[in-house]
């Protein structure tokens, strides 16, 4: 079987064999919005897809060698480890789960072979959504570390250091009956014919313990399909959830569907205190804020991950360049207070309250 996933300059081509359909149907299934049957350009990235034996497939002197740290993040189960074998111009890494045959430079070489178990669901996806990232970082894409909301015309971006309230605006701006989940964690923006366009990227939401007991329907769901003991749970833990469950409770299927950029929102929760909203006007200041929400893969703390692909950021500098030229026309919002958030008025009406 032969797929490809296609998101805006980057195609990747999947060559799945027989007996790794089963193991690599929940990478199509989280993929399935950018999927297709067909090409929209030549394949940028060329990974075949096998089937994965430990006992069989490795060398019995690889388990002997020392691990190194792949992945870490703040949701364990993305943390994962790896023996990484040089052998040949390319860089393996294994482990009990996953096999990648990576080159060691997939400018000249763009051919990955993957061997998956039932297991590998989250470390494929940690793989390939690092591999578009950095391809579209070395186009010159810019990648912004954000959450954001939709309607049938435009895209509201929420972002923040962690603790500031996004996942708290977001929920509370899906109350409006015309807005809709866009995007969970990325988005990737380009200026196209003087619009600001942002596409949404897909991603397991990571929802704290607090949200989730706050709301009785989505207690009950991570307790019948996450974790039965939720309630037990310290208000600031975060679970990892199922994207398709997620978006079940939230009544809204992702969609790949890209949206003109429309505002920015910068919350801070502070509970207990009336919510103000103002617009940042300072041009310095603007800029400053988009830049801490600008996600370069360089600035992730990933070890010997992606050394494939390392992008050298000369067009993606330019690009954002660009961006703040057009900056004028979007409106930048602080958010004060309790975050209860009534969308519209705050587009609206965003003066000191």
């Amino acid at each position: 079987m032969t797929e490809y996933l296609n998101f805006l300059g980057t195609t990747v081509r999947f060559d799945v064999e027989s007996d790794a359909e089963p193991a690599f149907a929940p990478v199509r299934r989280f993929f399935r919005h950018v999927m297709s049957d067909e090409a929209t350009g030549v394949p940028t990235f060329r990974i075949a897809v096998r089937a994965y034996d430990p006992d069989h497939d490795v060398d019995p002197a690889v388990w002997a060698t020392g691990q190194s740290v792949i992945r870490r993040s703040n949701a364990a189960e993305f943390n994962f480890d790896a023996h990484v074998v040089e052998e040949g111009g390319r860089r393996r890494y294994v482990n009990r789960t996953t096999l990648l045959d990576a080159p060691r430079d997939a400018v000249k070489d763009n051919g990955f072979e993957l061997a998956v178990t039932a297991g590998s669901t989250v470390q494929v996806l940690d793989f390939v959504r690092d591999l578009v990232i950095r391809n579209e970082e070395q186009r010159g894409t810019v990648v912004l570390h954000a959450s954001g909301v939709r309607d049938d015309e435009r895209a509201v971006v929420i972002a923040g250091p962690k603790g500031a309230g996004k996942t708290t605006t977001l929920l509370s701006a899906l109350r409006g009956p015309r807005w809709t989940y866009f995007t969970g964690d990325k988005l990737f923006v380009e200026v196209v014919d003087g619009v600001v366009l942002a596409h949404p990227w897909r991603d397991y939401p990571y929802v704290g313990v607090g949200t989730i007991l706050a709301d009785p329907r989505l207690t009950e769901l991570v307790r019948e399909s996450v974790d039965a003991g939720v309630a037990e749970r310290a208000p600031g833990e975060k679970l990892l959830m199922d994207p398709d469950l997620f978006e079940s409770w939230l009544g809204t299927e992702f969609s790949a569907t890209p949206r003109p950029l429309a505002a920015l929102l910068l919350p801070e929760v502070r509970p207990g205190e009336p919510l103000r909203v103002w617009r940042v006007t300072d041009d310095n200041e603007r800029w400053a804020q988009l830049n801490k929400i600008v996600d370069r893969q360089v600035d992730t703390t990933f070890f010997t991950w992606q050394s494939h692909l390392v992008p050298d950021y000369t067009a993606f500098y330019a690009s954002l360049a660009r961006l703040r030229g057009h900056l004028d026309d979007l409106p930048m919002i602080r958010l004060r207070g309790t975050l209860d958030v009534d969308l519209d008025a705050v587009l609206a009406e965003p003066s000191t309250r």
